[in-house]
């Protein structure tokens, strides 16, 4: 069931945020670069400019070619180090990154990019307390964490069981950046995982106000509700969903994703009702 309404959830949530993140900036800026360096090729600075959005896009063996190209032409060294070392992690070699990046951090303590660098590949080795100090340090030496970087710390909290640490960071998260769909979801993740169903249910009540399509939150509520146990909310929850799909406009029902939803709203409520334990039926 869960598997199928994230589906779902993802499906709606996606196509809201399609549009930040096509490729067409990024080919145009690919373009004015290109034209740049063919007036100015001894800028290293250029190079540079190209290797971070060939980092963005994980095409690490341009990058690494740019970065080589940067350091002929007079580019810092240590920088170009950081940059070679987030693009050697991108190709899989990690013990090669961790030492760039372990010497790049012995003069730059606090550098957040080059910390949250380092947490990454040191997750990736599987050197999981070493990559959760790198993680909170990351956190608390970044000036504006991106959304990303606070559901990075929360998971490495919760695979050392640390789970109140992690809703914290997530909760932080949340009252700096808004309600960010993949911050939101990660939270409920965690409270749920620990049990802490009332709170996951009021991050679903409050997505669900500000979504343009609410039926997914409708869906993701009433799941929760069977899942903490409370089976007559749950069936109530579940009915006025499955009502509302069925009054939309047939082009809007017949949505993949909204078929999806219906589909388990109509499994819910086929099961059999929930006795209700204040009523007693006695045999005169």
């Amino acid at each position: 069931m869960f598997t199928r309404i994230r589906a779902a959830l993802a499906t709606v949530l996606l196509g809201a945020t399609q549009f930040a993140s096509g490729h067409g900036s990024f080919h145009e800026m690919m373009e004015e670069l290109a034209i740049e360096l063919k007036d100015r090729p001894e800028d290293s600075t250029l190079y540079v400019r190209r290797t971070r959005m060939y980092l963005e896009h994980e095409d690490w063996k341009a990058a690494l070619i740019d970065i080589e190209h940067a350091e002929r032409l007079g580019s810092d060294t240590s920088e170009l180090d950081l940059l070679r070392a987030q693009a050697l992690t991108q190709g899989g070699m990690h013990t090669q990154a961790e030492a760039l990046l372990a010497d790049y951090l012995q003069t730059h303590a606090e550098h957040g990019v080059a910390l949250t660098a380092h947490a990454r590949v040191l997750a990736k080795m599987e050197r999981a307390e070493e990559s959760l100090k790198a993680y909170r340090a990351a956190l608390r030496r970044t000036a504006d964490p991106e959304p990303d970087l606070y559901q990075e710390v929360a998971q490495a909290l919760a695979t050392q069981k640390l789970h109140a640490e992690a809703v914290e960071v997530l909760q932080l998260g949340i009252a700096r950046r808004g309600n960010v769909p993949a911050l939101v979801l990660k939270a409920m993740e965690m409270e749920i995982a620990t049990g802490r169903f009332d709170e996951a249910l009021k991050r679903i009540d409050a997505m669900q106000q500000q979504a343009p399509r609410p039926e997914p939150w409708m869906a993701r509520r009433a799941a929760l509700l069977t899942q903490a146990g409370r089976k007559g909310e749950a069936r109530e929850a579940w009915a006025a969903l499955r009502d509302r799909i069925l009054a939309l406009p047939n082009l809007e029902r017949g949505s993949h994703s909204m078929s999806l939803i219906l589909e388990e709203a109509q499994k819910a409520l086929a099961a059999p009702a929930p006795s209700d334990p204040q009523t007693v039926t006695t045999i005169p």
